[in-house]
Formats: structure tokens, C-alpha cells, sequence
């Protein structure tokens, strides 16, 4: 049997192909026509009217052919274009399903398949990308859920955007009714908006980024810690992490309560077992040096101690309760000066210079003039203790413009603090040091009193080389609203 004859088939012509022969059709019609024309014209009258009307008409038909011709070529390879073009419009809109046909040459067809590969490979990348966004979605959903904190999240407008179930049971509402409304309106105050907006703008409010306030009414009432956190994105916001304080808060005020009583209760014999000390060493007359007269000095000396602990105690427990304030407006260089004055015998005793960089004309501030006092005595207390002769002491008040504060530093070159010792040097009883004081509460109650004017207390050390407690001040600094009225929150 004869083989049989495979099918030819025929490619789409190139595009340059395509365009020469339109070319060359163009201009083989028109010359067609234009030559039919001419012999019309040079020899008319003598073809006969037949024949000249059929070589007008035969004329014009090829141009007119040659005209279409080409007409028909351009929108040929125009047309693919056209349909990529709005293809990649649609894509651009996010419609991945668009797809191109063939077209009547050789690059159209390859640009159509090549554009279409692009689409799905475009559809297949944007359903992963679509379904891992909805996954970091729902997981960052279980994690907000999860946590012990409220989590709020505010937008430009200080308008709730997202709030997870621990901060709406917070504050007393639903999450759905919350998202869309201000702190303010949810808890129905009139400061959160304008600190929210404050931290937005990244100034750094009074205070700190932190408040801490009621919700609620007693007895169910709660006291929350809000943190604000600017968010670090294009589109501005907030952060508010909310955590429920009311069980520390009435556990430190329990604890103050019991200290207070304990103190009170215990200060009342330690006196009478004082005054019954004296009488004894005065009447007993033992000799100086004997075992006796060693015991009852040693007995009033650890009586004294006792007595200054119970007192430093009471003072803790008032600063805490925020009592005993006096709204006064003191002069920190002239409470500088004056406290150098004090220990200027000691420190002479001791072989240890005293040394001073106080600015005269510091802004005087709305300070207690007795805590100022204070504060300076246990820090210079500290410093002498613990420099050795030869060493120095020095205090530096000046005015920190660009931060808007006041600042005052008291620095030694003494035996220092361990590194890690630094993190707990102002809790209550924790000494350093070969030398301790009384009782350890000197520096802690040097940052319960900076703390309730607004301010900061902070310590840098380098064993054996140096120290400085430095005390930062806000120029604007006053008391709290509650601390004339004996506020029981403990700081």
C-alpha cells in the first residue's frame, strides 16, 4: 500500500513576513489600479465606452483592495496588542483568570502563550500568598486571644481597631461594641484620648508611657496598668497593653497597713524600753570598761538602731499611702548648699573633699522642702560611707534644656557597686558594701519620694572608681492630685 501523506501544517507566518507582503500587496493593487487609470486616460475615445468603464472600474477596485489590505494587516497585528494591554489591566486589578488567544503571526502567538504562563504562575503566587496571610492572620487572632494582658490596638484617630477578649472583659464591655469608639467613650474618662495622641506623635508624655487608673465601681472595681506604644509602621497608631493590678495593689496596701500598725504598735515599748536603758546606766554607775558598761552601751546602741528602723518604716509606709506632703516651693541649689554644709565636719573627719558644681540660678520647683532635705542626707550619707579618706564627694545641680528638666547628681570615687547589685540597690534592705547603714531603707526611700514628684532616680557605678545617683526632675514638676488627699495606691 501506498504510504500515506501526513497532513501539512502551516506555521503562522513572522511578523516582518507579514508586513513586506502587505507591503507588497499594498503597492502591487495600487499600481494595478493606477496603470488602469493611466490607459483610460491615454487612449480615450478609442477603447470603446465598454471598455473604458471596465478598466475605471478595475482600477479603482485595486486600490480600493490595496487600501483594505493594508488596513487589515495593521489591526491584524495591532489586535494581540490591544488584548495584552488590557489583559495586563485586569491583572494589575487583581483578576488573574484572564487569558490571551493566537493571533495571525509567529510573535503574537509567542508573546500570547508567554503572557499566559505569567498569569498562572501570577494566580498560582497570589492564592499561596493569599492563604499564608489568612494563616498569619488566624494565628496572630490566637495569639491575641491567648495572652494574660488586654491587647488594644488604637488607629490615627485614637479609635479602637482591635481589642482582644481579656481588655474588653477589662473594661467592662464587648469587643464589638468597643472596635470603632475611644478609650475615652468605652471607659468613660476624659485623658486617654489626648495621651494616646501625645504617644502617637512620639512626645513623650508627663509620667511616662504608663497609666494607671480604675475601672468600675465598688465593690467590683479594678485597677488597671495601661502601657502606650507607638506603632513603628506607615499608618500611625497605638499599642495599649492593659494588666489587671487590683490584686498587687491591695496586697501592698494590706502590707502598708500591717507595717504602719506593726511599726506603731512596736514603737511605743522600744521607748519605754529606752528611757528604762538610761536610767539604768545612769543609776548603775558601773565602771567605765567593764563587761557591764560594754553591754549597756551595746544595748542603747542596738535600741537607737531599732527606733531609726521603726521610723524609717513609718516614713515608708506615709510616702506609699501619699501623705504627709507639703505643697512648698523649694530652691535645690540652696538645699544643695545646705546639706554640703552638714556633713562638711564629717566629711573633714573622715579626710574626704567635698566637692560642688551647683547652678545658682536653677528654676526653683514645687517640691516638699523636708523630703528634698532628706533625700540629700541619705545620698550624701551613702557617699561618705563608702569613699575612702582621700577621696571625694561632689554634687552637681544643673538645668537639662533640651529634656526640659532639672537634674541633680551626687558622685564619689568609692569603693562602688557590684553589677549585680545595680537592678536591686533601691529595694527595701538590700546593703552593699564592707559598710551598711541603719537599716537599708535610705535609697528606697529616696526613690519613693523622686517617684511621687514625677521624677526618676538613677544609679551608674564602676566598682572601685566611681558612683553616681543622679535625680532627674521635670521643670514643671508638682504632687499628685491624690497625695494631699492620702491616696492608698503604693508605688
Amino acid at each position: 500500500m501506498p504510504a500515506r501523506l501526513k497532513p501539512v501544517r502551516l506555521q503562522p507566518m513572522r511578523l516582518k513576513h507579514a508586513m513586506l507582503l502587505s507591503h507588497g500587496l499594498f503597492l502591487a493593487l495600487a499600481a494595478s489600479g493606477i496603470l488602469a487609470c493611466l490607459v483610460v486616460i491615454n487612449h480615450y475615445g478609442h477603447l470603446g465606452p465598454r471598455w473604458e468603464m471596465l478598466l475605471w472600474f478595475a482600477g479603482a477596485l485595486a486600490i480600493c483592495a490595496g487600501i483594505f489590505s493594508v488596513i487589515a494587516v495593521a489591526d491584524a497585528i495591532a489586535r494581540p496588542l490591544e488584548n495584552i494591554a488590557g489583559a495586563t489591566r485586569s491583572i494589575a486589578a487583581g483578576r488573574f483568570d484572564v487569558r490571551l488567544g493566537g493571533a495571525r503571526y509567529r510573535e503574537g502567538n509567542t508573546l500570547a502563550a508567554s503572557f499566559n504562563e505569567m498569569a498562572e504562575k501570577l494566580a498560582e503566587f497570589h492564592a499561596l500568598d493569599l492563604e499564608r496571610l489568612v494563616s498569619e492572620q488566624r494565628r496572630n487572632e490566637t495569639v491575641l486571644n491567648s495572652i494574660d494582658d488586654g491587647l488594644v490596638i488604637l488607629d490615627k484617630n485614637a479609635r479602637i481597631e482591635r481589642i482582644n477578649p481579656i481588655a474588653a472583659r477589662q473594661f467592662g464591655t464587648r469587643p464589638e461594641e468597643a472596635r470603632g469608639r475611644s478609650l475615652d467613650e468605652v471607659l468613660q474618662r476624659n485623658d486617654l484620648d489626648a495621651y494616646a495622641r501625645e504617644v502617637m506623635r512620639h512626645v513623650p508624655p508627663i509620667g511616662g508611657n504608663t497609666r494607671e487608673f480604675s475601672v468600675g465601681t465598688p465593690p467590683l472595681d479594678r485597677e488597671l496598668l495601661c502601657s502606650f506604644v507607638p506603632l513603628a509602621d506607615v499608618r500611625p497608631g497605638v499599642v495599649v497593653v492593659a494588666r489587671d493590678v487590683t490584686a498587687e495593689r491591695r496586697f501592698a496596701r494590706e502590707r502598708n497597713e500591717f507595717v504602719l500598725r506593726a511599726s506603731h504598735e512596736l514603737r511605743t515599748p522600744l521607748t519605754g524600753l529606752r528611757m528604762a536603758l538610761d536610767l539604768l546606766a545612769e543609776r548603775a554607775q558601773f565602771a567605765p570598761g567593764s563587761r557591764e558598761s560594754e553591754l549597756i552601751g551595746t544595748l542603747h546602741e542596738e535600741t537607737v538602731r531599732l527606733t531609726g528602723l521603726l521610723q524609717s518604716l513609718l516614713d515608708l509606709s506615709r510616702l506609699r499611702r501619699g501623705g504627709g506632703a507639703q505643697d512648698d516651693t523649694c530652691s535645690l541649689s540652696q538645699a544643695a548648699h545646705a546639706a554640703l554644709r552638714r556633713f562638711s565636719v564629717r566629711a573633714q573627719a573622715q579626710g574626704v573633699e567635698l566637692r560642688e558644681s551647683i547652678e545658682d540660678d536653677a528654676p526653683q520647683l514645687q517640691l516638699d522642702q523636708n523630703e528634698c532635705a532628706r533625700v540629700l542626707d541619705n545620698l550624701l550619707d551613702n557617699a561618705l560611707r563608702h569613699t575612702s579618706p582621700g577621696g571625694y564627694v561632689e554634687v552637681v545641680l544643673q538645668v537639662d534644656h533640651p529634656n526640659d528638666e532639672l537634674r541633680l547628681c551626687v558622685c564619689d570615687n568609692g569603693e562602688g557597686i557590684p553589677p549585680h547589685q545595680l537592678q536591686r540597690i533601691f529595694d527595701p534592705f538590700v546593703q552593699v558594701g564592707e559598710k551598711h547603714g541603719a537599716a537599708g531603707l535610705g535609697l528606697t526611700l529616696c526613690r519613693e519620694i523622686v517617684e511621687r514628684h514625677g521624677g526618676r532616680i538613677e544609679v551608674d557605678s564602676v566598682p572601685n572608681e566611681r558612683t553616681s545617683f543622679c535625680i532627674h526632675l521635670p521643670l514643671q514638676v508638682g504632687f499628685p492630685a491624690n497625695a494631699a488627699e492620702g491616696s492608698d495606691q503604693a508605688v
